[in-house]
């Protein structure tokens, strides 16, 4: 009998030690949710919308990266007109051919030579209106040979455009000239254009990563102007055209409404 009341004894006080231990974890449980709600309430307006500039920084600033990498890696011809690599693009080339007096001269000969070879590749009678038209012509250069009894022969070099020939004059007993159409610029090689594409790649990336630099100076509020030039510069990249730019531009309007958050500013306004 003494046994059986010992061990109840022992029953009870192992019963009494399991509730205090479910007690203390509960407590513990509580204490612990109830900090993390304190420190959820301790988090200001300020730091949240500091964190969200910080955050909409960093995406744009990416999404210029992502688009200086495709720079670089695209086709370069796309900088340039798309035709200006094409060797079989062809234009219809038309003009006009006027006397001095500005009156319009029929049967005059057009004659399209091949610079390369000096052979005529085709040719063309003015109408009574000075008009003539060539079907189909390869884009590069040529020259054009426009000539008429009784008047002086005009060679011009030219490359063949959608807008046509300036009209051209022949001069009645003149002497033959030449005269040259072809534009100053004469477009872009392929290696001027993969060196602007990688020119503009890089400084498109550069640009995407000082905006990155610029979003760990917005969690460190150290000094707003620094910051704000920072994404300023981040601007550049350009990120998806204007998706990026949008996001940082964002983010500098978030950080302006907590320029006292920096240390700085925070100095000038103690001072």
């Amino acid at each position: 009998m003494q046994s059986k009341l010992v061990k109840s004894r022992i029953d009870t006080r192992r019963r009494e030690k399991k509730a205090e231990s479910e007690l203390v974890v509960k407590a513990s449980k509580v204490e612990e949710t109830s900090y993390l709600e304190l420190e959820e309430d301790l988090l200001s307006d300020g730091d949240r919308r500091r964190k969200l500039a910080a955050a909409l920084v960093m995406i744009g600033s990416i999404m210029g990266i992502l688009s200086g990498t495709l720079i670089l890696q695209g086709n370069p011809a796309s900088l340039l007109d798309l035709d200006i690599f094409n060797d079989t693009n062809k234009e219809d080339l038309h003009g006009l051919v006027l006397d001095q007096s500005g009156d319009a001269l029929e049967n005059v000969t057009i004659e399209l030579i091949d610079i390369e070879s000096g052979s005529a590749i085709d040719e063309a009678l003015s109408d009574e209106n000075g008009r003539y038209v060539i079907d189909d012509v390869l884009v590069r250069n040529y020259e054009l040979h426009v000539s008429k009894a009784g008047y002086g022969k005009v060679i011009l070099t030219f490359k063949p455009e959608p807008i046509g020939i300036s009209p051209i004059t022949l001069i009645e007993g003149g002497e033959d000239r030449t005269e040259n159409e072809l534009s100053e610029t004469e477009g872009w090689s392929l290696e001027a254009a993969v060196a602007l594409a990688t020119v503009e790649g890089i400084f498109t990336i550069s640009c995407a990563l000082v905006g990155v630099h610029a979003s760990f100076e917005i969690r460190r509020k150290k000094n707003y102007r620094r910051t704000q030039f920072f994404c300023w510069i981040g601007l550049f990249s350009r990120g998806l055209i204007i998706f990026g730019p949008a996001l940082i531009l964002l983010g500098m309007i978030l950080i302006m409404l907590n320029k006292e958050d920096f240390e700085n500013e925070s100095t000038a306004e103690a001072t």
